[in-house]
C-alpha cells in the first residue's frame, strides 16, 4: 500500500494541505484531482522528498510504502514521470547516453562494457514496445517532439525497476492523440505487469479512464473517493459536480481522448 495519514503541510504559516488521509493499493492505478492550487503538486512532491525545510515548508504525518515509513529523500523503488518531458532530461548528450543513467546510478557511476551492453540491448527493448524509433537514441532532447520525450521519460523510469509510479500531469501537455497513446501504453503496463500507478491531475476524463479509485482535493483536503464509475454517476462533492459538468459540455460535449477510448 501507498499511504498518506494525517499529512498536514505549511509553507510561511499557510496551510497547504491539511490532515490528508489516502491509501492507494499496490497494483492499482490511483488518481488524485483537483484545481490548481488545491495542493496536488505539494502532495506529489512531498512523496518524492522534495518539499524542503529551507524553503519554508513544514509538515507532519505518515508516508508508507507497505507499512514501511519512506525516508525524506527519494526512494529508488518509487519513481516519478513530471508534467514536463523537456525538463525531465539534461540538454547534454544523446538519448541513448541520458537512458544509462539509471543503471549508472544502481552501479555508483562505473559500468563494465557487459553491462552497458546488456543495458543498452534492454533500452532498445522497451523502445520497440514504445513505438520509438532507435535512431532516436542517437538524438538529443532538442531533437524530439513532447510525446517522444515523455515515452521516454517512462521508459527511463521502467529501467529502475520500480515497484510503484508517481505521475504528475503525465499527458497535460501532449495533443490529444499521444495523450491517447501514452494513456494505453500505461493502462497496459499496469495491466500486463501489475505495477501500481499513483496519477496526479486535473483531467477528469484521463483519470476516469486511467484509475481504479479517484479522490478528489479541494481546498487541500480529501472531500470524496471511491471507483470513477461510483462517483461520478453520483457526485457529492462541489467540485467534483462542477468538474463533471464542464467534462459533460465543454466542446460540444466532447470527452477527453483517453477517456473516449474506453
Amino acid at each position: 500500500m501507498f499511504t498518506l495519514k494525517n499529512i498536514s503541510v505549511t509553507v510561511g504559516g499557510r496551510s497547504l494541505v491539511k490532515n490528508i488521509n489516502l491509501v492507494a493499493k499496490t497494483n492499482e492505478i490511483t488518481g488524485l484531482i483537483g484545481k490548481s492550487g488545491s495542493g496536488k503538486s505539494t502532495l506529489f512532491r512531498l512523496a518524492l522528498g522534495l518539499l524542503d525545510p529551507a524553503d519554508g515548508y513544514l509538515w507532519s504525518g505518515s508516508l508508507l510504502w507497505k507499512d514501511t515509513t519512506l525516508p525524506n529523500r527519494k526512494h529508488p523503488k518509487l519513481q516519478p514521470v513530471f508534467q514536463d518531458p523537456f525538463g525531465s532530461f539534461s540538454h547534454l548528450g544523446t538519448m541513448g547516453e541520458l537512458l544509462l543513467e539509471p543503471i549508472r546510478i544502481k552501479n555508483h557511476f562505473f559500468l563494465k562494457e557487459t553491462t552497458k551492453r546488456n543495458e543498452r540491448n534492454r533500452i532498445a527493448t522497451f523502445c520497440d514496445r514504445f513505438e520509438l524509433e532507435k535512431d532516436l537514441l542517437n538524438k538529443t532532447k532538442q531533437e524530439l517532439s513532447g510525446g517522444q520525450l515523455q515515452r521516454f521519460a517512462i521508459l527511463r523510469a521502467l529501467l529502475s525497476e520500480p515497484e510503484y509510479l508517481l505521475l504528475d500531469e503525465p499527458v497535460t501537455a501532449l495533443d490529444v492523440l499521444v495523450q491517447k497513446k501514452i494513456a494505453e501504453e500505461l493502462k497496459q503496463i499496469n495491466q500486463t505487469e501489475k505495477l501500481g500507478m499513483f496519477i496526479v491531475s486535473h483531467d477528469l476524463g484521463f483519470l476516469s479512464y486511467m484509475c481504479d479509485q479517484i479522490f478528489v482535493l479541494d481546498g487541500g483536503e480529501i472531500v470524496e473517493f471511491g471507483k470513477p464509475k461510483e462517483i461520478l454517476s453520483n457526485p457529492k462533492s462541489e467540485l467534483l459536480k462542477t468538474l463533471k459538468e464542464a467534462r459533460d459540455h465543454s466542446f460540444g460535449g466532447a470527452v477527453s481522448s483517453s477517456e473516449s477510448s474506453n
